[in-house]
């Protein structure tokens, strides 16, 4: 089994989904991290990565995570085929047992944001 640990930034809103099976929430993450190297024109890399988040996890990340926010997730490696395109190459994405978020609150964000606004400073 190949443990993982991915951090980067969240591309969009959670969306929490019902399994039709189990009945039990899930939802599928998708961070984007930047490479350390510039390719050979200068170009700063970015990957896309894909977790899979069950039960009271995907309804904390649901409840906490933003578009934009960053976070870790660590899980479990796994391998996903196409079954209904057995031409397009396999994927990857991580099952996460934990996620952490590495961002402020949004509300805390947003308040220290207006501070912020209102004093003239620029956030670092």
């Amino acid at each position: 089994m190949l443990k993982i640990t991915a951090i980067g930034n969240l591309t969009n809103d959670v969306e929490l989904k019902m399994n039709e099976t189990t009945g039990k929430p899930y939802a599928i993450l998708r961070i984007a991290s930047d490479r350390r190297y510039k390719d050979k024109a200068g170009n700063r890399l970015t990957d896309f990565i894909s977790i899979k988040v069950r039960g009271p996890l995907a309804e904390r990340c649901a409840e906490f995570a933003w578009k934009g926010c960053k976070l870790a997730a660590f899980g479990d490696f796994e391998t996903i085929t196409f079954e209904n395109e057995p031409e397009r190459q396999p994927g990857f994405l991580i099952k996460a047992n934990d996620v952490e978020f590495l961002s402020p609150r949004k509300a805390e964000a947003s308040a220290a944001a207006l501070e912020n606004e209102s004093t003239g400073e620029v956030a670092a």
